[in-house]
């Protein structure tokens, strides 16, 4: 993976304010995006003492996901990535029930497959301090464009 000096989070990342989990991306390669963050108050997903709960695990992958989404696009279309879903999530294991405020978390997402009508399975780690504290794989689709979204959405209005 090379440093991911060519974007910033806000240019791959449609996440903002409360909802913005992630920091920064620190590497990006052909399949795979690592992203940091350090946990703390202020988020949809923070408790009181500003800890996430492991159950916000798959989230902060989900992020790491759409931020190497909208790399790639960046990079092969020049524009930034279309919405895209997370379909799904499997064995997903956590270590800790929670993320503590003030710990600094990598996130690691590697993409194991993806068909052309745009459906993907990304493989995705969370770790502290060099040792893995929450795995998963997670299903998602992004559309080619938007005109599906458009397509979907006009259907069901």
């Amino acid at each position: 993976m090379n440093p991911a000096e060519a974007y910033d989070l806000a240019a791959v990342l449609p996440h903002r304010g409360d909802a913005l989990l992630l920091d920064a991306v620190t590497a990006v390669g052909q399949r795979r995006l690592q992203a940091s963050l350090t946990v703390r108050p202020g988020t949809v997903f923070s408790d009181a003492l500003g800890d996430l709960p492991a159950w916000a695990g798959p989230e902060i992958m989900a992020q790491a996901v759409a931020a190497f989404s909208g790399h790639r696009s960046l990079r092969e279309r020049g524009r930034p990535a279309s919405i895209g879903l997370l379909l799904g999530i499997r064995s997903f294991v956590s270590a800790d029930a929670q993320f503590r405020c003030g710990e600094t978390l990598l996130v690691d997402v590697v993409e194991s497959s993806e068909d052309e009508e745009g459906r993907a399975v990304f493989d995705g780690t969370i770790t502290r301090d060099g040792a893995v504290v929450a795995s998963g794989r997670l299903t998602v689709f992004q559309p080619p464009d938007d005109s599906f979204m458009q397509r979907e959405l006009a259907r069901h209005v």
